[in-house]
């Protein structure tokens, strides 16, 4: 049998497109610990049981192997600077965070895109690595886009241009909603802070058809509204 490469078997592992999580904990004398985590995964859905794993040669492999229960937080977009953190050996984690203790126990992160709470179950040895496998306890859902990890660098999840439809970009790029890109469009700065205001609102522009808005008003509304139907889906 050939050997594999290890620096071959990392950059081909590179190739595949993974969330970026925060997993958090208490010590056994009680202090929050935390770290970046891009091996998180699901296993079952009945019973609800999630995993991810750490390499043995961790400094934070002992107080997790004690932890009851432990939370993962998957990352939205702009949470670069705290991902970084959370991967830096050393680094004071929690230094400036206000946070408290999820239902299950573990400290809960003030933003995310979503978030487990689990009861520690299993732990099995992988190679170099121990695997962690949680029932979800909780969780919580937010309505932000999350962030993506490839190749050593963050990304975005884009959404197919055919999804809303070259005039309805048009419309809204002119706006100032979102940014035209190769092969699809992202929000903008201001399309993302007044993205979840509109909701209500065009919520109620649907039930109410008969209410007097001029034509051209009448089309960008539904331009928004499905573009808010694309962002919930993602």
């Amino acid at each position: 049998m050939t050997a594999i490469d290890p620096q071959s078997f990392r950059q081909a592992l590179g190739t595949f497109v993974t969330g970026v999580t925060i997993v958090t904990a208490r010590a056994p004398d009680g202090q929050p610990i935390g770290l970046t985590v891009s091996s998180f995964n699901s296993v079952s859905l009945d019973p609800p049981l999630v995993l991810w794993s750490l390499a043995l040669k961790s400094a934070s492999l002992p107080s997790f192997r004690e932890a009851r229960s432990w939370a993962v937080h998957v990352l939205s977009v702009g949470q670069e600077e705290i991902s970084a953190r959370f991967a830096t050996p050393g680094a004071d984690r929690f230094a400036g965070l206000e946070f408290e203790d999820g239902p299950e126990g573990a400290p809960q992160l003030p933003e995310f895109a979503a978030r487990f709470g689990c009861e520690a179950t299993f732990e099995y040895e992988g190679g170099d690595h121990a695997i962690f496998v949680g029932h979800v306890e909780n969780l919580q859902r937010r309505d932000a886009e999350p962030l993506v990890y490839h190749g050593g660098r963050y990304g975005r999840v884009r959404q197919p241009a055919d999804d809303l439809g070259q005039p309805a970009l048009k419309r809204l790029a002119d706006t100032g909603f979102l940014e035209l890109v190769p092969g699809g469009f992202q929000l903008t700065e201001i399309g993302r802070a007044m993205l979840g205001d509109l909701r209500a609102g065009l919520a109620r522009w649907k039930e109410g058809p008969g209410l007097n808005i001029p034509e051209g008003d009448r089309r960008l509304l539904a331009d928004l509204h499905r573009l808010i139907e694309i962002q919930s889906a993602s």
